[in-house]
């Protein structure tokens, strides 16, 4: 009975440890000032940047997106209290994509700063929602600041 019983118990312990190498993390948000395309990911510097710093947004998936349309969008306002949606726009992935990067160019040249990106008008606080068809995939609160 005892050697039965230890046998069941390393063979759930095995589909345990099978599963949960199977599993996929979490969508992240990560936010920065440098974004390396070789490597593909962007340096997450936090959720914290002057208007005039330059700003990249990526979507890490994870896995292969199991849909075909992301929508960012970005609104005025905090994750619990969210205000006036500043903008949005549709982008078309595969599932041969792990991540999205949205990267947009200056009007002078380089990326777009935060201010461009967020299309704030004033230092504040800002949310991006990544969705799909499927519902809100992540969001992520950034703070704006002037100096």
């Amino acid at each position: 009975m005892k050697k039965t019983k230890k046998v069941a118990m390393l063979a759930a312990l095995s589909m345990g440890a099978l599963f949960a190498g199977c599993s996929s993390p979490d969508p992240v948000i990560a936010c920065g000032r440098e974004w390396n395309p070789a490597v593909g990911y962007v340096a997450d510097t936090g959720s914290v940047f002057r208007m005039a710093d330059e700003l990249i947004i990526q979507l890490r998936y994870g896995t292969g997106f199991d849909f075909n349309t992301l929508k960012f969008a970005f609104y005025e306002g905090t994750l619990a209290r969210k205000g006036e949606q500043l903008w949005e726009h549709d982008f078309r992935v595969t599932d041969k994509m792990e991540a999205f990067t949205l990267e947009a160019r200056s009007r002078r040249g380089g990326y777009a700063t935060a201010r461009e990106m967020t299309k704030l008008k004033a230092p504040g606080t800002v949310v991006v929602e990544v969705s799909s068809e499927k519902g809100l995939i992540a969001a992520k609160q950034l703070t704006i600041v002037n100096e």
